[in-house]
């Protein structure tokens, strides 16, 4: 039996790194998981009544918490009792270790015979990505992680210990929303449900309309959902990459809605606009709506508040009365207001706001990259609601080295 977090939202970027690994280096399919997950306590066995004692713990620990927070931050390797594994690098939140923490010091009084790194305060958080792997198939996948290394570089990490290298960078911020128990077939048992603050059953946990109202929840408590002006909300506003009526960015970018309800996501989008954005300027950075089936960007247009002002991406052809970049000075900042900021338009050396990166390049564009002077206003990293040009010129740019997300602290110079 086994206590872990499956993953939700950001599943499948992880799959797709697994199959493309995978594809790229011929490793046998046996020694990749299919499942991404992160483990928490165990494998173990228990008994019946064990098993209801294991619940009364994943529900009395589980209702001190309303989500985890945690950040997966590139590949790295350990020696395995059977070979080598490589796996995602997570780095939990505080709340997240300390969730850890006590539950398996409840569980180790239940069900004592666990795996041994159970019982460390040093909890390995990770995902693993292959395992069991001889030296052979470790170095084929070490090779395609580690492509953008010099040979010496390559070598010197064979050389290293383990916990000292990173591959590849993979970095995105997520959070886990449940904590799943699976039984001995790797079936699940129950799942506890941190937003909605009860045990799932089986067939709860597998429900597409639970898994509904927990990313529902999750959005109001985040404040992705029902997003009101606030004092540090002034006009003129910015955002970009709404994508609406684009099923697949649901998945393709971890956005915290169902992967079958475009609708919901469309609603949630427009909503958010139109609940900040009065009769004000608002800057909007390419990217409108996209997909088969999608309606043209005029349609949609004619549902967003504000006089706007559209800089178009790559799939907004059908947009009208749209431009290349602008320029725009607010406080003692002049931004550059572009769609993709590897192609600027002009010669320029302050700071650029962007969007097309969404979350797919964390590491060089997230909200704030201060080395790069680059903004990424893309809808998953401004919570998917226009954000203030005000807002921004108040946060001390010129002493922010980098900042994930609007809503995450900053690391300072």
């Amino acid at each position: 039996m086994l206590i872990e977090v499956r993953i939700g939202p950001g599943k499948r970027k992880l799959t797709q790194s697994i199959l493309q690994i995978n594809r790229l280096s011929g490793t046998p399919m046996d020694k990749m998981h299919r499942v991404p997950h992160i483990s928490l306590y165990g494998g173990f066995s228990a008994d019946y009544r064990q098993v209801d004692r294991v619940k009364e713990v994943l529900l009395s620990v589980g209702r001190k918490y309303s989500f985890l927070p945690y950040l997966i931050d590139s590949f790295r390797w350990i020696n395995g009792r059977h070979g080598r594994v490589i796996y995602f690098n997570i780095i939990p939140s505080p709340e997240f270790q300390k969730f850890r923490q006590e539950l398996a010091q409840r569980l180790l009084r239940i069900v004592p015979e666990t795996k041994p790194f159970d019982k460390e305060e040093d909890f390995l958080f990770h995902s693993t990505l292959a395992y069991k792997l001889d030296s052979r198939e470790f170095e084929r996948i070490w090779s395609y992680v580690c492509a953008d290394r010099s040979l010496a570089k390559k070598f010197s990490t064979h050389t290293a210990d383990a916990e000292d290298h990173h591959m590849r960078y993979f970095y995105l911020p997520l959070n886990a929303l449940r904590v799943t128990f699976l039984n001995d077939q790797s079936k699940i048992v129950c799942e506890y449900d941190f937003l909605q603050q009860r045990l799932l059953s089986r067939s709860e946990s597998l429900s597409s309309d639970e898994w509904g109202r927990t990313l529902k929840l999750f959005r109001i408590v985040k404040g992705i959902e029902g997003a009101r002006p606030g004092a540090d909300r002034t006009p003129p506003y910015v955002i970009s990459d709404l994508h609406l009526d684009h099923l697949n960015i649901i998945e393709y970018c971890a956005r915290p809605f169902v992967a079958s309800n475009v609708d919901e996501m469309n609603s949630v989008l427009v909503d958010n606009w139109n609940n900040i954005v009065g009769n004000d300027d608002v800057y909007f950075l390419g990217e409108l709506s996209f997909g088969q089936g999608s309606r043209s960007a005029g349609y949609w247009l004619s549902r967003l508040r504000g006089k706007k002002h559209f800089i178009r991406g790559w799939h907004d052809a059908d947009a009208r009365d749209t431009d290349k970049y602008k320029v725009v000075k607010c406080g003692r900042y002049t931004f550059l207001l572009t769609h993709d900021p590897d192609r600027l338009p002009i010669d320029w050396t302050g700071w650029v706001i962007h969007g097309h990166k969404h979350n797919n390049d964390m590491q060089n564009y997230c909200f704030i990259n201060g080395d790069r002077k680059t903004i990424n206003v893309s809808a998953e990293l401004v919570n998917y609601r226009p954000v203030s040009l005000d807002f921004l010129a108040s946060l001390k740019l010129n002493s922010i080295k980098r900042m994930d997300t609007i809503d995450s602290s900053p690391v300072m110079r």
